[in-house]
């Protein structure tokens, strides 16, 4: 267990928007604050057994990947993308699954903080330092549509269908560096993610960002390595049926987990001379048969 600073958005009166490129007029790239609070993070590991994506919403796998080199482009489509398919299906019971998208990430030279203000958008993709999920109710079946079309991904929205995230390390020892924390689902409030703009040059699409919550419990494995695999929940359909986006379900039942809040950090207790943190993180979507 460490605790450490985790980066929240401030309250704030307007809706956060993020330019993905210099906006005009001297605008800022993000409209929102970030403000840190120290939270407890706690070890994953001796609770692995009884973690269910269902229920906490996030799983640690084991899985091997017969990739050599995963910052060779080709060699990442051609092999990992099939083998992420088959490792989603095995832990969510799936009937199918579909990798969309991946992120390689490489903490910079001199250890840049992890203010949250780097990400997915700066010329070397940083870590994510800010508490946030990758897409809303809206954005998840946006991004369905662009990559099927209309037609099949209405016929797939028929059934339950989630978006899962696959994050691993890729350095060749145990990862001390801005590992990655989760957020157990059961512990975010109902109004605790609020929907952040993302504005492309040709689209708009919405990923969420934490509102601080000190009920919320976090969690990390430590020393993670390149055969380990979290995988952990961005959206599930079958979360919307029970009038929840993923945590506490009304009458004192427990709801499917729906999102899972994540986010780098600075562990207080790795080493200054940690190698800095390389890591891949895939999105795939998980379809089901009702």
């Amino acid at each position: 267990m460490v605790v450490a600073a985790l980066n929240y958005l401030a309250p704030m009166s307007v809706a956060p928007r993020t330019y993905t490129y210099d906006p005009p007029d001297g605008m800022a790239r993000f409209n929102g604050r970030l403000e840190p609070h120290r939270m407890t993070i706690r070890d994953a590991r001796p609770i692995r057994g009884g973690l269910a994506l269902d229920a906490q919403g996030f799983v640690l796998a084991d899985h091997a990947s017969a990739v050599r080199d995963f910052w060779d482009e080709d060699e990442l489509r051609a092999v990992h993308y099939a083998e992420a398919e088959h490792l989603v299906c095995g832990v969510t019971g799936a009937r199918h699954a579909l990798v969309f998208d991946h992120t390689l990430r490489r903490r910079a030279p001199g250890r840049p903080p992890l203010d949250g203000n780097g990400g997915s958008f700066a010329a070397v993709r940083e870590p994510v330092g800010r508490v946030h999920a990758d897409y809303t109710a809206i954005s998840a079946r946006d991004r369905l549509r662009l990559l099927l079309g209309a037609a099949e991904a209405a016929e797939r929205m028929r059934c339950r269908f989630s978006i899962v995230g696959l994050w691993r390390p890729t350095n060749p020892q145990p990862l001390l560096d801005a590992p990655l924390a989760v957020c157990d689902a059961r512990s975010v409030g109902a109004n605790d993610m609020v929907a952040n703009e993302v504005i492309y040059r040709d689209r708009r699409g919405e990923t969420c960002i934490g509102l601080h919550n000190p009920e919320h419990r976090w969690f990390f494995f430590p020393a993670q390595c390149r055969d380990e695999v979290i995988v952990f929940k961005n959206f599930d359909s079958a979360a919307e049926t029970q009038g929840t986006q993923g945590t506490q379900g009304t009458q004192g039942t427990q709801a499917i987990a729906g999102v899972v809040p994540h986010t780098a950090f600075d562990d207080p207790t790795a080493p200054a001379d940690a190698p800095l943190r390389e890591s891949i993180e895939l999105r795939a979507f998980a379809f089901f048969d009702a």
